[in-house]
């Protein structure tokens, strides 16, 4: 096999290591960021699936009923409300348990209720005692329920996702940042030799220079293509998993992550190049034979 074809197989494998571990660490930082993004709305996601539970007196006439279904579903705090009569209650907890529980106590007790969906922004301990308190005072709601140990701790936890999010993001960005550095340097080290040569050729570091350049913001151009093709298929992958979930979330968003990988990607590619070529080019003959 001659030299030249060896050189080519190992430029090739050089370029491919590149793209390769690039494209690695950019798809990790595109699910960060995408994380990130839309950190506010997975939170309301979860906070959305609280239901408060509004119990009515048997003796509640149908015209009470369903003027206070129209006010809680005009209310600013209401994602959705739904009736469920002790039917339709008795039927579903008679199939959550797999017996029919009215066979031996010989009569319904529970109640008609609304299922309220609350929206994520007035789920909290506060705002749901208010609210309780108000509805209680109607005569012909005998109780609210709502899980206020879930909402407590769903807050709380709620804060410290978004605090460590944060510390990892920054811890990540900066992991990335050596790793592709890193990377770029072991590519141009195994072409300290061209550049020598050029060099003892009389070429002008920045005509030595520029190629380098190019090549490598070329690279991680690739390397961003990869990164959020692959990123787009875990997307795509969720959407299958889970439906319910608006998954790819606010186009503006996505757009928005798409242009700052591949700004980054071109970025640190070369300045990475820029720094690693420089050096070698201040390294004289001697030092690197």
């Amino acid at each position: 096999m001659s030299s030249t074809r060896i050189y080519k197989r190992r430029l090739l494998a050089s370029y491919i290591s590149v793209v390769s571990s690039t494209a690695l660490v950019l798809f990790v930082l595109s699910v960060l960021g995408y994380v990130l993004l839309n950190s506010q709305s997975i939170a309301n996601y979860f906070k959305e699936q609280v239901t408060m539970t509004v119990f009515l007196d048997d003796e509640t006439k149908e015209m009470e009923r369903e003027q206070l279904t129209t006010t809680i579903r005009l209310a600013p705090f209401t994602k959705s409300v739904r009736f469920v009569s002790k039917e339709t209650a008795a039927a579903e907890h008679s199939a959550t348990i797999g017996e029919d529980f009215m066979d031996f106590l010989g009569y319904n007790p529970l109640q008609d209720a609304l299922d309220i969906g609350l929206k994520a922004e007035f789920v909290t301990t506060e705002v749901l005692d208010s609210l309780s308190d108000i509805m209680e005072q109607k005569l012909f709601i005998s109780e609210v329920l709502y899980d206020r140990p879930l909402i407590v701790l769903l807050n709380k936890n709620i804060e410290r996702f978004g605090f460590w999010l944060f510390v990892c993001s920054a811890v990540f960005i900066a992991i990335a940042l050596l790793l592709i550095n890193h990377s770029i340097k072991l590519s141009i080290y195994s072409k300290r030799l061209i550049i020598q040569t050029m060099l003892l050729v009389g070429a002008r570091k920045g005509f030595i220079r520029r190629p380098f350049l190019w090549r490598y913001m070329f690279l991680g151009v690739v390397s961003a293509a990869f990164a959020l093709a692959g990123f787009a298929g875990l997307l795509s992958f969720l959407v299958r998993l889970a439906p319910q979930i608006e998954w790819w979330g606010a186009v503006e968003n996505i757009a928005l992550l798409s242009t700052v990988i591949l700004l980054c990607s071109v970025l640190i590619s070369a300045v990475s190049a820029f720094f690693a070529t420089q050096r070698h080019l201040k390294l004289t003959y001697d030092i690197v034979y």
